[in-house]
């Protein structure tokens, strides 16, 4: 098992403001150790639902933490709170943080593209047979390396499918695109789905 956080920062679209926030990731990795946190990648994305998003500069932080507690200490914690100020002048509101339990996800936080898909149930009472379904679909395929999960600290509850690959080359292989359009298909009558690809760089802790 693992507790891995996807945060989405809501930055201003504009030079100065990017660069600014960049600025401030060595605050933020100093509160992420300090709070516990195991692991830290940061990037931006590429796409979106088959839209390129480069422009925009939207960035992506990944999280591992030991427990859901250790997650919500850290929220609580003055380091988060030194962080959360440092940043604010560049940003154009909160942060989205979707904190998710899945299986182990070590591999996630290494340089690579992201393909990342985020699954809001329809219905609530659908999530244990959406993951059933993802399990089966993956161990039917032989997919190794796929990291999946339920979150843990949103009001309505979401799905995350984390997919690792060496390269952009990688990740649109036939192979891989028919993966995801079979999964896209399977479980489009039950969840609303965004798909994101992400480029992604380890950030030593």
């Amino acid at each position: 098992m693992a507790i891995i956080e996807v945060v989405f920062p809501q930055i201003k679209n504009d030079p100065e403001s990017i660069k600014g926030a960049l600025a401030q990731i060595p605050i933020g990795v100093k509160a992420f150790k300090e709070g516990g946190a195991l692991r830290t990648a940061q990037g931006f994305l590429v796409a979106e639902n088959g839209t390129d998003v480069t422009s925009d500069s939207r960035e992506i932080l990944l999280l591992e933490w030991p427990t859901e507690s250790a997650f919500h200490e850290f929220i609580k914690s003055q380091a988060f709170g030194t962080f959360k100020a440092a940043i604010k002048p560049f940003s154009s509101g909160p942060p989205e943080l979707n904190l998710f339990e899945t299986n182990a996800g070590a591999h996630l936080f290494d340089t690579y593209t992201l393909g990342l898909l985020l699954l809001t149930p329809k219905d609530a009472s659908n999530v244990p047979t959406i993951l059933e379904m993802i399990q089966s679909g993956l161990e039917k395929a032989a997919e190794s390396g796929v990291v999946f999960g339920s979150s843990l600290n949103l009001p309505q509850k979401k799905i995350g499918i984390f997919r690792a690959f060496a390269s952009k080359e990688e990740l649109h292989n036939p192979k891989n695109v028919a993966s995801m359009q079979e999964i896209r298909k399977d479980l489009g009558d039950l969840a609303d789905i965004t798909q994101i690809v992400a480029d992604i760089k380890s950030v030593p802790m």
